[in-house]
C-alpha cells in the first residue's frame, strides 16, 4: 500500500486522539501482512468502505486502554453492563470518525463508509479481504499503545 493512501488515515488517527482525548499519538512504521497474525488486542472497531475503491479501515486497542478513553472523555455509567456498552460505542465512534476524517482526502473516489462493528475478545480474528495488503500501524499514547488497520484498493 502506497504511503500516500495510508496517511490520511494515520492523520485522521493523530487529530482524533488528540481532539477527543487530549493525546499525543506517535505512530510507528507501518508494516504489511495478511491480517491473521496474533494480537494482543481485546477489541476491533471495524468499518468498510465502498464507492470508486473498496476496503476495511480497523481500530484495535486493549480493553483497558478502552476504559482510560473513557475516563479521559468524561463519560460515566452506572452499571458494568452500562460501562460495556458505552466501551463499545465509543470504539466504534472513535473508528467512524477516523474513516469519516481520512476519506475526505479521497474525493475523487466518492467513498461511502457502513455503520461501524465492535468486536471483542482475545486474539479475535478480523476477515480481512483479499483486495489489498493489509497494512498496519502501531501508535504509542501516554495512555496504552493501539494500532490502525487498513486493507484499501485506492
Amino acid at each position: 500500500m502506497k504511503t500516500s493512501t495510508a496517511e490520511p488515515f494515520i492523520a485522521a488517527v493523530r487529530g482524533v486522539f488528540s481532539q477527543m482525548f487530549g493525546l499525543e499519538a506517535t505512530a510507528s512504521p507501518e508494516r504489511t501482512g495478511d491480517g491473521t497474525e496474533d494480537h494482543e488486542w481485546g477489541v476491533s472497531g471495524i468499518l468498510g468502505l465502498a464507492g470508486a475503491a473498496q476496503g476495511i479501515v480497523a481500530i484495535r486497542l486493549p480493553l483497558d486502554m478502552v476504559d482510560a478513553l473513557l475516563k479521559a472523555s468524561g463519560v460515566e455509567y452506572s452499571s458494568e453492563q452500562d460501562r460495556a456498552a458505552t466501551a463499545a460505542g465509543l470504539v466504534g465512534e472513535i473508528i467512524n470518525i477516523i474513516a469519516g476524517n481520512a476519506i475526505t482526502a479521497f474525493p475523487d473516489l466518492d467513498l461511502d463508509i457502513s455503520p461501524p462493528v465492535v468486536v471483542k475478545g482475545q486474539n479475535h480474528q478480523i476477515s480481512w479481504p483479499k483486495i489489498a495488503p493489509v497494512m498496519a500501524v502501531r501508535f504509542s499514547t501516554t495512555a496504552g499503545d493501539f494500532e490502525l488497520g487498513l486493507c484499501f484498493n485506492a
